[in-house]
């Protein structure tokens, strides 16, 4: 096996999951790893993880206890990268180094391969708010890293970003987690877009969103960056009053007339006439209504 210079590189980890440090031997030919030895250390000298001619972790420091794999099956064709999970805070900016030895009849033969971890947690789309009695919106997230940059764009008449002299921000870092909250306000004018960004100097990423201001309405785009769209409320009252008090009025209407007609109704086409056998209908009809007349004078009088 050759000795190369040290490959160096840099990745960056996210805050609670896992990342690669890679270190390839660049054999040609296979590695007996009977006869290999190989660990990776941090710039404290502190051991991640140590693969001894078929030992692995006989030197790990306590640390990195249960945090580092290896892939074993892969070492004969020089393969020395490991997998380091649950990153932290406290790996950032960390220098890992990997040094390997293969032990035969000639000299040992050592190759370092040097990685820098940059870490870095995501900052969700942010929630951005509108106060018209105020008339300033309001920008806000929390639980990302490193320290944002914060920028608002504003489209009336034209699209530009506003000068930082024309807005509030305010950056403040957890006291435990050490992850960032962000709140940022501008002023706004009715017939506004404005838009709210937070960038990430790390991911080199960029999440926003943006709120509409208009004289009737605003429509605002919740933290997960859908569009909720505004409403102008409606004086529901009269309508209730309405729908209740028409089919009450019905329904008394239809029972004043069963009442009427059992009252008065119920000898119709029966009535004989005084001084006949027969019936006449003429009659019979007009004295119905006499009657029912006077029925409904004497329920007015009762």
């Amino acid at each position: 096996m050759s000795a190369p210079a040290a490959s160096e590189n840099e990745v960056t980890g996210i805050i609670g999951e896992s990342v690669l440090l890679s270190c390839d031997l660049k054999s040609s030919t296979a590695i007996d790893t009977a006869r290999l030895r190989f660990h990776w250390q941090d710039e404290s000298e502190r051991v991640l993880y140590s693969f001894d001619k078929g030992e692995e972790n006989q030197h790990q420091d306590s640390l990195y206890t249960n945090r580092t794999k290896a892939f074993r099956s892969e070492m004969s064709s020089g393969n020395m990268s490991i997998k380091l999970s649950q990153v932290t805070l406290e790996d950032k900016q960390n220098v890992y180094r990997a040094f390997a030895t293969l032990f035969g009849e000639n000299d040992k033969h050592n190759h370092p391969c040097r990685t820098t971890l940059l870490v870095a947690a995501r900052f969700p789309t942010p929630s951005v708010t509108v106060n018209k009695t105020n008339m300033n919106s309001t920008c806000s997230t929390q639980g990302g890293y490193p320290r944002p940059m914060v920028t608002w764009t504003i489209q009336d008449r034209g699209n530009r970003t506003l000068d930082p002299w024309e807005v509030q921000t305010n950056i403040t870092p957890d006291s435990e987690s050490g992850l960032y909250s962000v709140w940022s306000q501008v002023n706004i004018t009715e017939n506004q877009t404005v838009t709210c960004h937070i960038f990430n100097p790390v991911l080199r990423e960029t999440v926003s969103n943006t709120t509409i201001v208009s004289p009737s309405k605003s429509i605002n785009t919740d933290p997960a960056g859908d569009v909720q769209k505004g409403f102008t409320p409606i004086n529901i009252t009269p309508i209730i009053i309405t729908i209740v008090i028409i089919p009450v009025l019905i329904l008394f209407s239809i029972g004043g007339y069963f009442v009427y007609k059992k009252r008065c109704g119920a000898s119709g086409g029966t009535i004989k006439v005084e001084g006949n056998n027969h019936q006449r209908n003429g009659h019979v009809e007009t004295e119905l209504l006499d009657r029912c007349s006077r029925a409904s004078d004497n329920l007015e009088a009762d």
